[in-house]
């Protein structure tokens, strides 16, 4: 048995179906479940169409891990089949979970594509498995919602200015614009945004850069049915478009006539990437709107926004939110690594850590380590490296050898003389703190003599003129 989320992405995956596909059990279902290649998932996917009927039968083709494949086609009764030897084939039944947009599926001839109630469905004992189900959707729920808060905690302006557009997206419903990195876990924040604006409302997720008219057409179905499901009135539906700003043109078009033919009753949600809608404007070269200009400078918004049909993006512009990159509220990065390792600890991705009490702590030069890092992938690569570093260690104290080697190896290189900055007589000299810019200062020595010495802490000490035990107890500080 397996469980699909309403973006489409594999969250729980048993034990006997891990067996069954010759995934590792001994490992953590987590740790399983992100190791799946992406045609399995693909494969594990009901159709579009399973949001008209609430439930779907069809054969589907799973191939092999190259190499060790134990425990595949070993199941008997599930009516699989090997169609060679790299490939396996089975019936597979998928139910929709009510309104929540979660499925669950499992493959066996024993099931048809027939009207069963879920407790029958799940077979003997199914009310107490559909109530362990529904508490695992229920803590994957309750987890986004926690994400979506992390990623607003923080003190810098940016953190500040992204949760008053939050609280103001939902305290209305209206068509919004999420302009943020790529890989950051904006989805989260959206599925938030819709939940408090428009609460009970139908929810349709699509991704724009795989959509052309046609697929457009069946992917978003369910809200448009939704909308007309009344002969005497239309309901209201929600459209989640992921990078809108790679949606084909033809696409653009379809979803602006829709726009024009319901009115307020379809709502869209798009998510756009800053930095691809601004190589989009300067490869374009088109000019400038003064319009656009005072937009960005009130939202941090690129100008002209090219690549996207213009009456999506004026909707896009009604309520922008801007998600800042990590590099921008680098003074919000030890509050937000400190909340993803309590969220990592709380979700249980190392089995071993069961308490708050058992949570490490951050050390100094681990945060160091970490508000240094450019952090390319954004929000979710902070989450992965906290989850990663929560598994590496050892003890009550997290250091800078815990993090990924990509982070704990980053150093910032020599700048250019024409990077450097002319001398000058600052009259109006001020500092915060001497303590603080001393420390820093020291970090930055303690940095580069274990550099030099090549993590040597004995050598690394010496080239600093201290003792060794000195040197730890500032590195542990």
């Amino acid at each position: 048995m397996w469980i699909i989320d309403a973006a489409g992405d594999l969250i729980h995956l048993s034990p006997s179906m891990a067996e069954w596909l010759g995934e590792s059990t001994e490992t953590d279902e987590s740790q399983t479940v992100q190791t799946m290649s992406d045609q399995w998932v693909d494969a594990l996917r009901p159709d579009p169409s399973i949001r008209f009927r609430g439930h779907q039968t069809r054969r589907i083709t799973l191939s092999e891990h190259l190499g060790d494949a134990k425990g595949v086609g070993d199941r008997e009764g599930v009516g699989e089949s090997r169609t060679g030897d790299k490939a396996l084939t089975a019936v597979a039944h998928w139910v929709l979970l009510g309104d929540s947009g979660y499925t669950i599926g499992c493959v066996g001839e024993f099931l048809r594509d027939s009207e069963v109630p879920l407790s029958d469905w799940l077979g003997e004992g199914g009310l107490r498995q559909e109530s362990l189900l529904r508490e695992l959707i229920a803590k994957h729920q309750t987890s986004n919602a926690r994400t979506a808060d992390i990623l607003l905690a923080g003190e810098s302006d940016a953190a500040e200015l992204l949760r008053r557009r939050v609280t103001t997206a939902t305290s209305m419903r209206c068509h919004l614009g999420l302009f943020t990195p790529t890989n950051s876990s904006s989805r989260e924040l959206a599925l938030r945004l819709h939940d408090a604006s428009a609460p009970g409302e139908s929810l349709t997720i699509v991704d724009g850069a795989l959509m052309d008219a046609e697929l457009l057409e069946a992917y978003a179905a369910p809200a448009i049915q939704s909308i007309n499901q009344h002969d005497s009135h239309r309901s209201n539906a929600t459209l989640l478009i992921e990078r809108l700003d790679e949606m084909p043109d033809d696409a653009q078009v379809k979803l602006s006539q829709w726009v024009e033919v319901f009115g307020d009753h379809l709502r869209l949600i798009g998510m756009l990437d800053p930095a691809r809608v601004m190589e989009n404007h300067l490869h374009r070269g088109e000019p400038d709107d003064p319009l656009d200009a005072q937009i960005a400078e009130l939202t941090h918004m690129p100008q002209a926004v090219t690549g996207i049909a213009k009456p999506l993006m004026n909707l896009m512009r009604a309520m922008p939110i801007t998600i800042p990159r990590l590099k921008d509220r680098r003074e919000d990065i030890p509050t937000l690594a400190t909340a993803l390792l309590r969220e990592a600890h709380r979700s249980g991705q190392p089995q071993k850590r069961m308490s708050d009490s058992d949570l490490p702590r951050l050390g100094r030069d681990a945060m160091d380590a970490l508000t240094l890092y450019p952090w390319p992938n954004d929000f979710d690569e902070l989450a992965e490296a906290m989850g990663s570093a929560l598994g590496r260690v050892v003890g009550d104290r997290i250091g800078r050898d815990h993090l990924p080697l990509v982070i704990r190896s980053y150093r910032v290189g020599p700048r250019t003389e024409s990077e450097q900055e002319p001398e000058r007589i600052e009259n109006n000299f001020r500092i915060d703190s001497l303590d603080e810019a001393v420390q820093k200062y020291e970090r930055e020595l303690i940095e580069r003599a274990m550099e030099a010495s090549q993590g040597n802490k004995a050598e690394a000490a010496r080239r600093l003129g201290i003792s060794r035990a000195r040197l730890l107890r500032k590195l542990d500080g």
